[in-house]
Parts: C-alpha cells; sequence; structure tokens
C-alpha cells in the first residue's frame, strides 16, 4: 500500500465553518486553514475581543479568533465579488496574500491589549503582529508560496497597491464592519446591525488615473448603508465600548497592573508572578526574540489568575485593588466637573477614605470619539468615496448624501470622566445631591 501523499499535495477541500453573524463561511485556501490551526492564531481564541466589556455586558464572550475570521471571511467575499465582476484582475496570490493579512490583523493583541499597552513598554499589538508574521507564521505563508513581506506591508500600510489595506484599515474596512456586527449580536444591543450584505456588494475599485494605484470606493447605490454602518459605529462606541462603567472597568485593571509594577519593583517578593506574566515585569523588551516567546504565551487566563493570586499580596494597596477587580466592585464614574470647589471635595472625600495611598482610587479619564472625519485634500485621512462618475470621478461621501448627519458625526466628541472609589462616592452623595438642590 502507498504512503498517503503529504499534506500539501493533496487537493484541498474547503473547510466550512458556522457563524453566528453570517452563517456558513468558508475558509477558501489552505494557506488560510494552516495559519487558522497554527498555535500563534489558536491562542486568540484565549483573548476576549471585547476586553472588559463583559463587566458590564454579560454576553461580551467572544474571542478574537471569532472576530480575526469574520474579517478574514469580508475580505474574501469583496475580492472574489470583484474578481467575478472583473471589475479587478487579480491574481491567486494576491487574493491569497490578501486574505491572510485579513486573518492576522489581530495576531499581535494581547490579553486586554489597551490596558497592557498603557503599562507595559515594548507592548504595541501592531508592532508585535508584524513581527509574528515575519518570524513565526513565515514558513507557513512561503510554504504555500506566499510572501510574508507582502503580508506585513499590508498591514503596515506601506503596500505599493493601497487597496488591501483601505479594505482592511480605513473609515470604511472589513475588520471595523464585522466587529460592529459581533459585538452588536454578542452584547445583546441592536446599534451595531447595519446593512452589511449592501455594502459589500457596492463596494468598488477605482483608479484615479491610468497609472495610479487602486483605491476603494462606494456605489452611489450603497451610499445610504454606509450611512448607517456610520451612525452604527456612533452608537455602538458610545453605547458599549464607551460606556462609562466600562471605562471604570478597564481603569481598574490598568490601576492594578500599575500597582503590581510599582511593588514589584521595589518589593518583588510583594507581587507573586506566574511564569507566563513574569516577562512584563523582568524581561527587556529589546530582546524581541524571548519577548515574542514569552508574548505568545500570554492570554486572558494569566491575567486574571495573576490578579486572583495579588489578593493575598501583602502589600495593602495591591490586594484591595485585586479583590474589586475579581468581584466586580470597579470604580464610579462621575462626570469631570473641572478645576474647582466641587473637585477639591471629591478629593478630600477620596482622602479621606484611603489615607496616604488615595491617589490609587482617583483617576480622570476622557472617552472621546469622531464618527467619521471628513477628508480635506492632503490630510493622511483615507475618506469614503462615491465614484459618480466611473471610472475616476468620486465625491467624499458627506458632499453627496441627502442630509448634513454625516457632518454632525464628525465632530470631536469628548465626554471627561473622574473615576473613584465605591466609598468615596458614598461618603460625597449627600454632598452633591444638597449642591444639586441649591442650584438653581
Amino acid at each position: 500500500m502507498l504512503p498517503p501523499p503529504a499534506p500539501e499535495s493533496r487537493p484541498y477541500r474547503v473547510k466550512v465553518l458556522r457563524d453566528p453573524v453570517y452563517g456558513n463561511i468558508t475558509i477558501p485556501y489552505r494557506v488560510l486553514l494552516e495559519l487558522v490551526d497554527s498555535p500563534e492564531f489558536q491562542r486568540l481564541r484565549r483573548i476576549r475581543q471585547l476586553g472588559m466589556c463583559f463587566a458590564v455586558f454579560h454576553g461580551a464572550e467572544h474571542s478574537r479568533f471569532q472576530h480575526a475570521l469574520g474579517v478574514m471571511w469580508l475580505m474574501h467575499r469583496i475580492l472574489e465579488h470583484w474578481h467575478q465582476l472583473r471589475l479587478l484582475e487579480l491574481s491567486a496570490e494576491e487574493r491569497q496574500t490578501a486574505c491572510a493579512a485579513a486573518l492576522l490583523h489581530d495576531v499581535g493583541h494581547g490579553p486586554f491589549s489597551h490596558a497592557l499597552e498603557r503599562v507595559f513598554s515594548g507592548v504595541d499589538h501592531e508592532v508585535l503582529g508584524r513581527r509574528v508574521v515575519r518570524r513565526r507564521l513565515g514558513p507557513i505563508l512561503e510554504r504555500n508560496g506566499l510572501d510574508p513581506a507582502r503580508v506585513e506591508a499590508i498591514l503596515a500600510g506601506t503596500a505599493p497597491n493601497p487597496v488591501f489595506h483601505e479594505l482592511l484599515s480605513s473609515q470604511l474596512d472589513v475588520d471595523r464592519m464585522d466587529y460592529l456586527q459581533r459585538d452588536s449580536l454578542y452584547t445583546g444591543v441592536k446599534y451595531g446591525l447595519f446593512d452589511i450584505d449592501r455594502i459589500v456588494d457596492t463596494m468598488l475599485p477605482m483608479r484615479e488615473g491610468p497609472d495610479q494605484p487602486i483605491l476603494t470606493a462606494v456605489d452611489p447605490k450603497g451610499t445610504e448603508a454606509v450611512e448607517e454602518y456610520l451612525f452604527s459605529r456612533y452608537f455602538m462606541h458610545w453605547q458599549v465600548y464607551l460606556h462609562r462603567t466600562v471605562r471604570a472597568a478597564e481603569v481598574l485593571l490598568r490601576v492594578v497592573l500599575q500597582r503590581a509594577r510599582a511593588v514589584h519593583s521595589e518589593r518583588p517578593q510583594a507581587v507573586h508572578l506566574p511564569p507566563n506574566l513574569r516577562f512584563l515585569f523582568e524581561v527587556h523588551t529589546d530582546d524581541e526574540d524571548r519577548f515574542l516567546e514569552s508574548f505568545l504565551d500570554l492570554d486572558d487566563f494569566d491575567i486574571f489568575h495573576a490578579i486572583k493570586l495579588w489578593r493575598r499580596s501583602p502589600d495593602p494597596v495591591l490586594a484591595d485593588l485585586a479583590t474589586r477587580f475579581v468581584g466586580r466592585r470597579p470604580f464610579k464614574a462621575l462626570d469631570h466637573p473641572g478645576e474647582g470647589e466641587v473637585l477639591d471635595r471629591i478629593r478630600d472625600s477620596v482622602r479621606e477614605c484611603h489615607g496616604a495611598d488615595w491617589e490609587w482610587y482617583m483617576h480622570e479619564d476622557t472617552p472621546s470619539d469622531r464618527g467619521y472625519g471628513v477628508y480635506e485634500p492632503g490630510s493622511a485621512r483615507i475618506p469614503i468615496r462615491v465614484l459618480l462618475h466611473p471610472p475616476s470621478g468620486w465625491q467624499e461621501i458627506s458632499r453627496v448624501t441627502r442630509t448634513d448627519a454625516i457632518l454632525a458625526l464628525a465632530q470631536h466628541v469628548r465626554h471627561p470622566l473622574l473615576l473613584v472609589s465605591a466609598e468615596s462616592r458614598g461618603r460625597l452623595r449627600p454632598w452633591l445631591e444638597n449642591r444639586a438642590r441649591q442650584e438653581p
């Protein structure tokens, strides 16, 4: 009996997956399946997509693994749509490279990425993602005839053909389209829903001239669907991603890590570090190989395990902060009063509750968002182009819609918050309520 053929010589059988957002999706190319099966990508199963949102929206337990598959699927759908209609001639290698970049766009994320990046130097998910592609996943890409440098260039936005990067990272991209739909489903809110099929079907490739690079645009028939998408993004940001209790929980997580790092630098014995977390506190980031190896072994479970151990730290502040985190007792959010009597009274209340360590229990946070960035000539911002006169005549979407709604989204909205411990707010509440009654 002859031995079975080597895996790469067998005909590839398209893998079909059941996705809660899109129904059946496929992994259309062998290289993508090999990337999905790699330890570096499987690690994303153990990293929540929405960080601390689960503290408010109990269904928000989905992972970056699911999101990455969805982004890959949308990239594949758009490119196949263009290819079949002969809107854009793409080689099989180009389509596979673009889909690989979409699949791997979040592979550099760590657990609670944004908190980690603010506390520990050297943790930048975009830089680490490109390093993972180059140093760990390169052999899989090369074995399947793809150039890792081209995947990395799409992720970095330096590829000669910008259309793939625009599809992946712009103001109308497959990354946002997937996470809005997916996050809406898992959080149980409806704000993130929009007509994604209409957008996919009306997205177009375009050139501004015969020798110009290929860019993305939208058929005028899709402008209303894009407007809906932009409003979905705006509402999801303010109702979910920037929800004041979500922000309070994320700040508490960051403060726990900051306190652990501060205590460890002075009294290492007071902070028990599980092996998977030790590198963040002790390894120099200039040792890139060692740092990357350790980073890829880190996930949400390691962070939770460490914080559970810190509840018994001999440092009372670290033990208290860790206990609050594990028991879901986040800071309480107050509208920032600005400088003046109210801020002084809040600060005094925090001092009365926490003594010399009061600064660990009072933090400023300023969530902000711009729903859409209107394009201005010379700006690096990628506009949403509406292709009015094919093949090259376009207008920025805010100039062709029937209302000024998109211009309203272009305003930069900020909401400064002051985050304090629950007991500080409780001590302060009678004074604040009495002051509010006295105001005209």
